[in-house]
């Protein structure tokens, strides 16, 4: 679930090369992966500027320059639509679009340079162009906020914003903090907030036959001088055999705008705290510290906490296994940290047991780097 409400900006690292232009009379954008050493194999995706749903590209780069690709799931019985295209050259790539029952428009792009001016609708898209990536980007551009209801709480004023293509709620801050602080804090929350309307697109674009779906809910959960906390969760269906759900809560320090991890502020360790790593840095040492210290504590706290939910979960739901807690996502609350036990498809109902509150005395007395309480 991580992996796809930021997958716009896992995109955005390993890009191909992005092209804009026209299909016929239709505004385009394209991105075509960068192939393997030595293989001529093409994957891509291309969306039209009105629609903003990707459409799949395969195929190969063939004898003396032609590039031919197909549209759509590779191996669907349905005849396809095909790209006959000549190589790109002077930052210009043409070719024929050939339709199923054969009808042919004429295909026309050009090169996205960096400097590339588009006029983005909201002021806060602006800035994120290098962290979404060009594609997510120029799909997001012509999108809208919708403002809805404001939100006192504990002093720090809401703003709640609606984006009504993919029906995604989220909030900015408007005051609590000072005007650095709000600065920071609004650019973390942007980024989260387009991203996850980017993953809306992905997703939809996924499921075949138009059959995608992707609710989203945000709860707010904890907002202290030291926290603002909140989970956003999913029911979605990408394509597949099943549909899913999940939380990817987002916790933010106000004092300085940076999204936090769990080690940050709960550390049993000894030394510094471990971080996940990202990509090909994925951190062995912090998998191995969760896995074999962090989950094992966490049942033997929840079982001492917790007797009565443990006891009730043992036909049903594993709650001692430490399996179930090493990954756990979380969020703050007013009385502790909430983590969420994960388990497979047959299971899932467990998923993240209300109870499972870990109260602030504990995580005060295991602090990681930052302190939250």
């Amino acid at each position: 679930m991580a992996a796809l409400l930021t997958c716009g900006i896992a995109q955005a690292k390993g890009a191909g090369k992005v092209w804009q232009g026209t299909l016929g009379p239709n505004d385009i954008v394209v991105e075509i992966d960068t192939p393997a050493k030595g293989s001529a194999d093409l994957d891509g995706r291309y969306f039209y500027r009105r629609h903003r749903m990707d459409i799949r590209l395969e195929g190969n780069a063939g004898i003396g320059g032609s590039i031919v690709l197909k549209e759509g799931f590779g191996g669907d019985d349905a005849a396809q639509a095909s790209w006959r295209m000549q190589a790109p050259a002077h930052d210009r790539w043409e070719g024929e679009w050939i339709g199923p029952k054969g009808r042919r428009l004429p295909i026309r792009l050009h090169g996205l340079a960096a400097a590339t001016a588009t006029t983005v609708r909201e002021p806060s898209l602006a800035t994120l162009r290098g962290q979404l990536g060009d594609y997510a980007w120029l799909r997001l551009s012509e999108l809208e906020l919708q403002r809805g209801k404001t939100q006192q709480i504990n002093g720090v004023t809401l703003q709640w914003l609606h984006q009504p293509d993919s029906s995604i709620d989220l909030f900015e801050v408007t005051s609590g903090y000072s005007a650095a602080q709000l600065q920071r804090i609004n650019a973390t929350l942007r980024k989260r907030l387009w991203s996850w309307v980017d993953s809306y697109y992905d997703c939809m674009s996924g499921a075949r036959d138009g059959l995608g779906e992707f609710e989203t809910t945000t709860t707010l959960r904890h907002v202290s001088p030291k926290i603002i906390s909140a989970s956003l969760s999913s029911n979605f269906y990408c394509g597949g055999a099943h549909p899913d759900f999940g939380d990817s809560p987002l916790n933010i320090d106000p004092r300085d705008g940076r999204e936090l991890d769990l080690d940050d502020v709960l550390w049993l360790g000894p030394g510094k705290p471990l971080h996940a790593g990202k990509g090909d840095d994925w951190n062995a040492a912090w998998a191995e510290y969760r896995g074999k210290r962090f989950a094992p504590w966490v049942v033997a706290r929840f079982k001492s906490l917790y007797p009565a939910e443990f006891k009730k979960g043992d036909d049903e739901c594993s709650y001692d296994d430490p399996g179930v807690w090493d990954f756990a996502q979380w969020y703050a609350t007013p009385k502790g940290i909430h983590l969420s036990a994960y388990f497979a498809r047959v299971a899932r109902a467990c998923d993240d047991p209300d109870w499972a509150i870990l109260p602030w005395k504990l995580v005060d007395a295991y602090p990681g780097a930052v302190r939250i309480h």
